[in-house]
């Protein structure tokens, strides 16, 4: 895998900034759209030949390693047998160990300190100083207990509420007296720099433009219409179902379609996903299980096997599953490193043994499939440092430095 030198990232820098002047792009309109930046960024990004986009995954409350970890046939069992469609597209590391494990420990989960940035923060400030948005983090009902974004010192919340990220990233829109409200038809705020954008491009990135266009449009339907159907008449106000145990998958795979789409049209290129929250209070209708996950794994639920704990992990390495087929199918898998961290190991005992990571996407730059990586050397810090590298982010000035050496077999 080709690394990047130390002055990479200040040539990219200067390479965008030659490629907008170029093309007659001003500062002005730069500013009037988040897209039309995108746009431009992506020459750049399509040009690169390693992976310049990340992806942090957080999976509250471990797994049970037997339940968990593929056997040598790469069989998966209960706990992630839900990965099943993408796993030929990851690496599941065993064996591995964290640094501060257990509930209210998700502060350090993508961190090596409690005061310094977290991984996705990092990676934006390496990867996409030159973003509309260096990261954005998006959750499902994470709020409330920790937050697993740090960002100079402070937390930082996740953005629980699709109609309002979508809002924010797509819609430039202010929020009414009401509170925060999504704005129909978004493109149309953007028509004065799109139309002024459409003369300075070629026919490829016109392809592209229309690509992305019509993406935002389709996910703008699907939150105003519950999911389908057309877009209501331009200035009625959404439809917006509440965020509850009803909806979680509902949520989760919006936000999920929102963070590929944002990444598709380069407004961001580090983000991370959140699915619950440290401390499990949080329920999912649709399971058979009809109580919190935090009580689906303490206190004998389900029997010495664990079955409410199967099922519920099993359904939260499902989400998980689909922001990496998203990924794939957006053609963005090759292009992003996705990183998938826990908190623990079996979470009955707050075990800091076993604890449920994996490493997805990347194209060459990451070496997936049936192998024992990992080991009990090695923790969630090695898991983003490894991500970094393949990033090819260590050489940058800006990397925090999460740890000092790579997992073996793992790069390219």
């Amino acid at each position: 895998m080709k690394k990047p030198t130390d002055n990479t990232f200040v040539q990219n820098r200067r390479s965008f900034l030659k490629t907008v002047l170029g093309a007659g792009i001003t500062n002005g309109l730069l500013r009037a759209s988040p897209l039309v930046g995108g746009m431009m960024l992506a020459r750049a990004a399509e040009a690169s030949d390693v992976p310049n986009k990340q992806v942090s995954i957080y999976v509250p409350g471990g797994a049970i390693n037997k339940f968990w970890q593929p056997d040598d046939n790469y069989i998966l069992p209960s706990m992630s047998a839900a990965y099943e469609p993408v796993k030929d597209e990851i690496v599941f590391l065993r064996n591995m160990g964290i640094t501060h494990g257990g509930h209210g420990s998700m502060g350090r989960i993508f961190n090596n300190s409690w005061s310094k940035d977290s991984f996705e923060v990092n990676m934006g400030r390496v990867l996409g100083a030159d973003t509309s948005f260096p990261y954005i983090n998006l959750g499902v009902m994470s709020n409330g207990f920790g937050q697993i974004t740090k960002d100079a010192g402070s937390d930082v919340n996740f953005e629980d509420n699709p109609f309002v990220v979508f809002n924010r990233l797509f819609g430039n829109g202010s929020s009414g007296s009401g509170g925060p409200s999504l704005r129909l038809n978004v493109v149309d705020a953007h028509k004065e720099a799109l139309d002024a954008l459409q003369v300075k491009l070629g026919a490829h990135e016109k392809q592209r433009l229309d690509k992305h266009l019509t993406a935002i449009e389709e996910t703008e339907s699907r939150l105003v219409n519950n999911g389908g159907g057309s877009c209501s008449a331009a200035g009625a106000a959404p439809t917006e179902y509440p965020l509850t145990a009803e909806t979680f998958t509902q949520q989760a795979h919006l936000q999920a379609d929102i963070l590929a789409l944002a990444l598709s049209c380069n407004l961001t290129r580090s983000a991370s996903i959140g699915f619950g929250n440290h401390q499990g209070e949080f329920s999912v209708a649709e399971l058979n299980y009809d109580g919190i996950y935090h009580q689906s794994i303490h206190g004998g639920q389900g029997g010495s096997n664990y079955r409410h704990y199967q099922e519920f992990r099993g359904y939260l390495s499902g989400l998980s599953a689909y922001v990496i087929e998203k990924l794939k199918s957006e053609g963005l898998l090759d292009k992003t490193v996705v990183v998938e961290l826990s908190d623990m190991g079996h979470a009955d005992s707050h075990a800091k043994t076993n604890v449920p990571n994996l490493i997805a996407g990347g194209g060459s730059s990451i070496v997936k499939g049936n192998r024992p990586a990992g080991g009990a050397a090695y923790n969630n810090l090695h898991v983003v440092h490894t991500a970094a590298a393949a990033l090819g982010a260590t050489g940058s000035p800006l990397y925090q430095g999460y740890a000092n050496k790579v997992i073996p077999g793992i790069l390219g």
